[in-house]
């Protein structure tokens, strides 16, 4: 999977993501501040693994960012737009 963080919470955490589709070089970085701690890990393991990028999923996916199960991971706007809807660089609104 592509998203990696830098920073645990609570506090700042800087967020890493690639698109994960074969050949694309997309990438973006970015930053939030987490008020919540993560669960214990001995109550909750994955919970506590996962805690930060729980938080993050409802700003990648208004990013335009999906994430596709399977392991195919996250895609990038681009990636995630079918061709038939893409429109071409110069074409106007």
């Amino acid at each position: 999977m592509s998203l990696t963080t830098d920073g645990r919470a609570p506090g700042p955490v800087r967020f890493f993501l690639a698109c994960d589709r074969r050949g694309c070089q997309e990438r973006i970085t970015f930053d939030m501040v987490i008020a919540e701690p993560p669960p214990d890990l001995e109550q909750d393991l994955f919970g506590h693994m996962l805690h930060e990028a729980g938080h993050a999923t409802p700003y990648i996916k208004e990013l335009g960012w999906i994430f596709i199960e399977g392991g195919e991971g996250y895609w990038c706007p681009d990636c995630a737009t079918p061709p038939s809807l893409r429109h071409a660089p110069d074409e106007e609104e």
